[in-house]
């Protein structure tokens, strides 16, 4: 017999979705790259965050909450010492500059923001070398797109192995049950009338059982089907080129 609490997560795993998709939203004028801001030097770099299925245009305090750890992300040790790492930034002059704390001017300078009534995260870096910056700020979104992407193929991934494992055991136990349910039938029918009663009973209750593993069983593999576990849909964020619009940040 299946237990209650297995169906139940079954059914909590089938109603979990993983998917995004875009959505056009007001976005900021383009910046000249690399722009001259207050007599520096500014490189600027531009990533679009899809909106989830259900988040409408405009303010969505989930998304908008989404969209802030992204940053959080993106300005964390693990991405800014991967970028700092790769050798053709770390033999940029702007780089051995900061010889002493590298890291350190790598977060104080960098300008991540988040404008209102777009979809977009604004990547900025300041300073004197206009190429090398736009070399550093173009590592920085893509190291961080990468790391996004994969991040979201692995957890994919390992979404569907674990449904599709969910999955062959149902079917497994669909086919006991099946065996089970006809040998009980074999039972009831050379059995004496005395016995019948009993049988039908224990037949109506495989019966249930049998359905309500079935229906799981399906909808599983409905879920497998569907676009939400597609390996090739769009990722939650992808890089952009500096958009134009009336609208400024």
């Amino acid at each position: 017999m299946v237990c209650r609490a297995s169906i139940a997560a079954c059914l909590v795993a089938l109603f979990a979705t993983i998917a995004a998709t875009p959505a056009h939203t007001a976005e900021p004028v383009a910046e000249p790259t690399p722009a001259v801001v207050n007599g520096a030097q500014e490189a600027v770099a531009w990533i679009r965050v899809n909106r989830p299925d259900g988040s409408g245009e405009g303010r969505d305090e989930r998304y908008d909450s989404a969209r802030q750890k992204l940053i959080e992300r993106l300005k964390s040790p693990v991405i800014l010492v991967s970028v700092l790492r790769q050798p053709d930034i770390a033999d940029l002059e702007t780089a051995r500059n900061e010889e002493a704390d590298p890291m350190a001017w790598l977060v104080a300078a960098l300008d991540v923001t988040a404008p209102e009534d777009t979809d977009l995260i604004r990547v900025g870096l300041r300073g004197e070398r206009a190429d090398e910056l736009q070399q550093i700020v173009d590592a920085v979104a893509q190291t961080f797109i990468t790391d996004v992407v994969e991040s979201e193929k692995t957890d994919l991934l390992a979404r569907r192995d674990q449904l599709e494992k969910k999955l062959k055991e149902l079917q497994n136990e669909l086919r006991a049950k099946q065996q089970a349910r006809e040998a009980l039938e074999k039972e009831a029918s050379a059995g004496k009338p005395a016995d019948l009663a009993a049988h039908r009973k224990r037949l109506d209750a495989m019966e249930q059982e049998f359905e309500q593993i079935e229906r799981v069983s399906n909808a599983l593999t409905e879920l497998l089907e569907s676009t939400e576990l597609d390996l090739t849909k769009p990722p939650t964020i992808q890089r952009v080129e500096a958009p134009k619009s009336p609208s400024k940040p």
